[in-house]
């Protein structure tokens, strides 16, 4: 499924998963080895426990310290505009609970992962065993290698605004509590990525394979049906692994979305305090854009996923469309074309924030504009101290 082939961009996606899978290991994010016997994941409760107690402990750490030196010294900028320390101790508190609720929810709901996961590795052992989605499947491979650009993106502008910033003099050790913190929850991210991104490729393959057979069909009227009937079957488990990764990481994803969008409108507020009220506009202007413009970056790749992973469900019903066109005398094939209809009419591969708020471009744009318009309300709220 992730073997390495030609081309550049397969072999540095391979590796990102690769990295990505080891450092979830040595985090204790991913619980789970391989039973050889069975042939199967397994949980790990040594790693389950060890994951849970190591980030917990990373993340009661990052507070305490972080408070302790919030207090001993307080930012230019903070002194400057008393709001921007408000919001900043607010969207700080959101994230720390996003945080604490995002590995609560991966501790409580590895038994579900576990099963999501034994179910893609049985797609692949079934159906897919030589397709290769990182050669074969189109955007496959960049996106996970976007994905883990801003990943280190993300890591290098945290570091990059503690040592770069003059006035900010953090312990080394609170730098890597908070790189620990947010390098685990970005990996909580490409899980769930990744999984979806999974179900994408399996959908291209159907699809593939559905306009061979319709080129086929074109010539020759005695066609078998039972290729159908196995594109069907697997059509219809990947909508339910669809609605497995949807209940499973639900609510980490509402959590991370808006607290991003949050972290947003911070990042941009600070970059109007810096530039405008402390007239600081030589290392701020470089820090603040570079980490906006990751952070948009990110959080659009998440949407990109969603999206394409929902056109190429709406696919599957439009070359259906195509085989009930042609004239043939087989009802068996008929039938089961008409089963296949029904199935991709009443289920859909939409991903949904909390099962109210459809992952897709329309959405995406809404809270894009919806986060400049608050910063927007915001900045008229505190005018007279800008």
């Amino acid at each position: 499924m992730f073997r390495p082939r030609r081309g550049f961009c397969p072999k540095l996606a391979w590796l990102i998963l690769k990295s990505s899978l080891y450092t979830s290991w040595i985090l204790g994010l991913f619980p789970f080895i391989y039973d050889g016997q069975r042939k199967k994941m397994r949980r790990s409760l040594r790693l389950l426990l060890y994951g849970f107690i190591l980030n917990n402990i990373s993340v009661l750490l990052f507070v305490f310290n972080g408070v302790k030196f919030k207090r001993s010294r307080k930012l230019e900028a903070f002194q400057r505009n008393t709001v921007l320390e408000l919001i900043n101790w607010l969207i700080s508190l959101l994230s720390l609970v996003a945080a604490v609720v995002i590995h609560l929810m991966n501790f409580l709901g590895s038994k579900k992962v576990l099963k999501v996961i034994n179910e893609m590795w049985s797609l692949q052992q079934e159906h897919f065993r030589s397709y290769n989605v990182l050669q074969n499947c189109p955007q496959f491979s960049h996106i996970v290698v976007q994905k883990g650009f801003t990943i280190l993106a993300q890591t290098g502008n945290l570091l990059i605004a503690h040592f770069g910033m003059p006035e900010n003099e953090s312990p080394p050790y609170l730098i890597l509590f908070v790189s620990l913190t947010q390098i685990a929850i970005n990996l909580t991210v490409m899980h769930c990525f990744l999984a979806i991104l999974l179900v994408y490729g399996y959908l291209w393959k159907i699809n593939d394979q559905l306009r061979k057979m319709f080129n086929y069909f074109n010539g020759n009227r005695r066609a078998d049906s039972s290729r159908i009937r196995n594109l069907l079957s697997q059509y219809s488990r990947l909508l339910e692994l669809s609605k497995s990764i949807r209940s499973v990481y639900d609510l980490q994803m509402a959590l991370i979305l808006a607290g991003g969008l949050a972290g947003n409108i911070v990042v941009i507020f600070f970059m109007i305090v810096y530039g405008i009220s402390l007239g600081h506009s030589s290392i701020f202007l470089v820090i603040f854009p570079q980490t906006l413009i990751v952070n948009i970056w990110d959080f659009w790749l998440s949407i990109v996923v969603c999206e394409i992973t929902e056109r190429e469900g709406k696919e599957t019903s439009i070359i259906l469309k195509q085989f009930t066109d042609i004239e043939h005398s087989d009802q068996d094939i008929e039938r089961i074309v008409n089963e296949f209809s029904w199935l991709c009419a009443t289920g859909k591969f939409r991903y949904q924030l909390l099962g109210l708020f459809t992952i897709n471009y329309n959405m995406g744009f809404h809270m894009i504009i919806t986060s400049f318009l608050y910063l927007l309300y915001l900045v008229q709220f505190d005018f007279m101290n800008l």
